[in-house]
């Protein structure tokens, strides 16, 4: 399999740029590179950053975020990329916005930010706004079928709502639920040097280690969220896999075509 750092796009003015390409299938076949990119989002593109996507192939942005969330930090238009907004969720219940001093009046209870996480996981997995978001995501990867052109899909911190994209669109096309699982908590990894800055920050400020934990659960992702909304999509749906199917509304022969635009032959 590819290494996880090698799936790291160099975006300077960004966060968790992550190609898809180079997993390997339970078959043996690998995704097609150029093709699938998840992120975070692409307000702070730098001018080479944009020229860099452009000339990587970039062809479809679609932002997860709500509303406040894409007024608040629009993206970068880049030429030639075709724009969707497809909000998961109509509040940002990830709080991938809250500042600390937000998060201080918001609770004292240290497992606040836990909960919280878990709330938002289930509305991923089974709210209305989320079905139509995810629902909207395949249309545009079945519509991408031409090698070389990528789907970019992000939602702010690129870790959750544009996670469950990814596990559902790696699920699609074949890929081991071991291997979704290390690429969903790879965000961790690339996320941690702006994660410690932000608590070293806030801790100068005052926070104590209730609120400082509390941030942590909610700009991280965990095992626990991960296991949690795979046990409430069994729970709800049987499978992962009658998940695509009844929630997303793939037929086996959409699922064939997937993995002929996104596998390598």
């Amino acid at each position: 399999m590819t290494s996880l750092k090698q799936q790291l796009l160099d975006v300077k003015g960004g966060r968790n740029f992550r190609e898809l390409g180079g997993y390997q299938t339970v078959s043996g076949k690998k995704i097609k590179m150029h093709k699938l990119i998840r992120s975070g989002h692409l307000a702070d593109l730098l001018k080479e950053d944009q020229e860099y996507l452009r000339h990587y192939g970039l062809k479809y942005d679609i932002d997860l975020r709500t509303s406040f969330e894409r007024n608040k930090q629009p993206d970068r238009k880049i030429a030639g990329v075709e724009y969707f907004a497809d909000p998961v969720f109509d509040e940002d219940l990830t709080n991938s916005t809250m500042s600390i001093s937000d998060m201080a009046r918001e609770s004292q209870d240290p497992g606040w930010g836990y909960q919280r996480m878990l709330w938002a996981y289930k509305n991923m997995a089974t709210g209305k706004n989320a079905n139509k978001a995810y629902q909207h995501l395949f249309e545009v990867l079945l519509a991408n079928e031409k090698d070389g052109e990528s789907v970019l899909f992000h939602c702010t911190a690129g870790k959750d709502r544009t996670g469950f994209g990814a596990i559902l669109i790696l699920t699609a096309l074949g890929v081991p639920m071991k291997t979704i699982e290390k690429d969903y908590l790879f965000t961790n990894e690339v996320i941690k040097d702006f994660v410690s800055q932000l608590l070293a920050k806030e801790k100068a400020a005052g926070a104590d280690d209730s609120l400082l934990a509390t941030f942590r659960d909610l700009q991280t992702v965990q095992p626990d969220y991960f296991k949690y909304l795979l046990n409430v999509i069994n729970r709800d749906y049987g499978s992962i896999n009658a998940y695509l199917h009844q929630q997303i509304g793939l037929s086996n022969a959409d699922l064939l075509d997937l993995r002929t635009i996104y596998l390598e032959k």
